[in-house]
């Protein structure tokens, strides 16, 4: 009961917090309100001045006057940024006036009733009672001055003992009044978004129907063909029962690749983190600059396998995109460089790249993928043409007015625009609506599996971009990719950071069930100035953790014979509430082992990890 009282109380003097006024409406009222206050203060300055009230009528010409420009600029529709406050201002100056003076009649104290009104109507509740408090004070300091003799009012004493308490009963009727049209105007919101929501449900409805129709439509069609022609309906059907066992036999092969990309993924890095491992202990040991360089290239190709690795995963459905910054710019350079290869050298390629930086939020799996499939179409359709080539350019751009209005969702922001371009045979107009749907392409049986630009249209989707199509038949094709910018250039590139973080003697528990992949982990860690003590499951990483209370950091693979590293953690964390414990694993996060990993007081990192990266990684937990 104390909390629902809190709770009106609390309404009384805040208002609906998520009550958003009609600005067309407010407009229209404080129009009507300044066209009604001018008509009063002209004919009330004749009034007053005719009954003796000069100086009254004076502050009534002079706030009707300034009621003009703010009504005229209305008018045109250019408000002024604090129109209403100006009003409440000159209506706080009016009232006022009339209070001290006492108007006609001694009825200028009474007319001040009208404040709590227009400071509710056009202020809200919240600010409404901030202009009544104000009003208040302001009256109570008059009032103050008279008792001290230096102001004298002609109201009786009865008449100053009362008003203040019809002045709070009418601001309480104006404040119920405004709550009452914020709860309407509130609940009006919301149906107006839950109008909007089922306007988009009942568009996509409609979108669905209107497919459906289409589809029994043809089917009726069929149907009645079958019926006429029985040859031709079993020649139809033998072919439709075709495409149906090519279109099933072609997503079981996904599948199916899917499966086994996700089966080798997990041994792949396995060896390239022993690979990029001994990597580092060898440049160590090696001082000559060319057998550095070709070591630094041999670790380039380790990580750039295991970045082939997570394209594949990701092209299987099997990996999750993650968005991060980087410079396109800088990896287009290198990813121009690997869709290259699948070009025939007769076909001329050319890059174009704008100077300074161009930093997008993306992933760069997905963008490598984007710049190879539509270079391996490109590639295609210049099947047979004389003095191919194909162009691959980069530039900014402001979003313009026409960008605005033919992508109605795209931001009022700055973009940078891939584009890749050939002289090949071009799309057929009539194929153009289609080109982006699953499983259709326009090359021939064998040649074309109909998923390249469907991903190509999935993944700028993902990044919050937007695909520009213009061909024509026998003259080329131009794919434009829109991607926004980031708005400050100051962020920095993770991947371009290659310092490595030594350690100060922290001892560290590496555990792994794949024995060569743990030993030269152990010596890799000692390198970085660790002291490292080893397990090759979880039940043996409990028990060397138990018996070694001195423990920094737990370096654990997931998936282990005996004992799992989820099972081993919780273990190890019961021991010590405090335990660091970091994942190492060479699954993919959508794998089951990974997405267990749901505690927030452990880290899950993927194989293989260069070492720069590591040392970063295992420095930072220390920390």
């Amino acid at each position: 009961m104390v909390q629902r009282i809190n709770e009106k109380v609390k309404l009384l003097f805040s208002g609906y917090g998520n009550y958003s006024p009609d600005e067309s409406g407010q407009k229209a009222v404080l129009m009507l309100l300044l066209t009604l206050s001018i008509s009063v203060c002209s004919v009330f300055s004749i009034i007053n001045f005719l009954y003796g009230h000069e100086w009254l009528a004076y502050v009534l010409i002079i706030v009707g006057l300034s009621f003009v420009p703010v009504i005229i600029n209305g008018y045109r529709g250019c408000w002024f940024n604090h129109s209403r406050e100006i009003f409440m201002c000159l209506a706080f100056l009016t009232f006022v006036a009339l209070f001290a003076d006492g108007g006609i009649a001694n009825t200028g104290i009474y007319w001040g009733l009208i404040f709590p009104f227009l400071a509710f109507l056009l202020m809200g509740v919240r600010i409404g009672w901030l202009w009544v408090a104000a009003f208040v004070f302001f009256y109570a300091g008059l009032l103050v001055l008279d008792d001290l003799g230096f102001m004298a009012f002609s109201y009786s004493a009865d008449t100053l003992r009362f008003v203040p308490a019809m002045f709070l009963c009418f601001s309480i009727i104006a404040c119920a009044f405004q709550l009452q049209q914020e709860r309407r105007q509130t609940e009006l919101q919301q149906i107006n978004d839950d109008l909007k929501t089922s306007e988009e449900e009942l568009r996509h409805a409609q979108d669905h129907l209107e497919q459906t129709v289409h589809k029994r439509t043809e089917q009726l069609r069929i149907i009645n063909q079958k019926l006429s022609q029985e040859v031709d309906e079993k020649i139809e059907a033998l072919q439709q029962k075709e495409f149906a066992e090519m279109k099933y036999e072609h997503a079981q092969k996904m599948e199916s690749m899917g499966t086994l990309v996700g089966g080798i993924a997990h041994d792949f890095n396995n060896m390239l983190s022993g690979i990029t491992a001994n990597l580092y202990l060898i440049q160590r040991q090696i001082d000559a600059p060319e057998a550095q360089r070709r070591l630094d290239k041999i670790g380039d190709l380790t990580m750039h396998a295991a970045d082939m690795i997570r394209q594949l995963m990701t092209f299987a459905r099997k990996d999750v995109v993650t968005l991060a910054e980087f410079d396109l710019g800088v990896f287009l350079k290198e990813a121009y460089k690997l869709a290259k290869v699948s070009v025939p050298e007769h076909i001329c390629c050319d890059l174009v790249l704008p100077e300074g930086k161009c930093l997008i939020k993306g992933d760069t799996t997905q963008i490598q993928q984007i710049l190879m499939n539509l270079m391996n179409n490109a590639r295609d359709a210049l099947s047979g043409v004389n003095e191919p080539f194909i162009n691959v350019s980069l530039v900014r751009s402001k979003a313009g007015k026409s960008f605005l209005r033919k992508y109605p969702d795209a931001r009022n922001c700055e973009y940078v625009i891939l584009t890749v371009e050939d002289n090949g045979c071009g799309i057929p107009e009539e194929k153009l609506n289609r080109i982006y749907e699953p499983f259709f392409t326009t090359k021939e049986v064998g040649k074309g599996t109909g998923l390249g630009l469907s991903m190509v249209y999935g993944a700028i989707q993902s990044h919050g971009g937007f695909i520009d199509l213009v061909s024509h038949l026998g003259k080329g094709t131009t794919f434009n990719i829109y991607l926004p910018l980031l708005e400050s250039e100051h962020a920095a590139i993770g991947w371009q950071n290659k310092a490595i973080e030594t350690g100060q003697g922290e001892c560290l528990l590496l555990v792994d069930d794949d024995e060569n992949l743990l030993d030269v982990s152990e010596q890799l860690l000692r390198n970085l100035g660790y002291r490292v003590l080893t397990a090759t499951n979880g039940l043996q990483a409990v028990e060397v953790y138990k018996a070694n209370p001195g423990i920094d950091l737990v370096l654990m693979d997931i998936v282990m014979p005996v004992l799992g590293g989820k099972a081993a953690a919780d273990r190890i964390q019961k021991l010590n509430p405090d335990a660091k414990v970091i994942f190492i694993s060479g699954y993919d996060r959508d794998h089951e082992a990974t997405l267990e990993m749901v505690s927030d007081w452990n880290m899950v990192l993927n194989k293989p990890l260069a070492v720069d990266e590591l040392s970063r990684v295992i420095r930072q937990r220390l920390n």
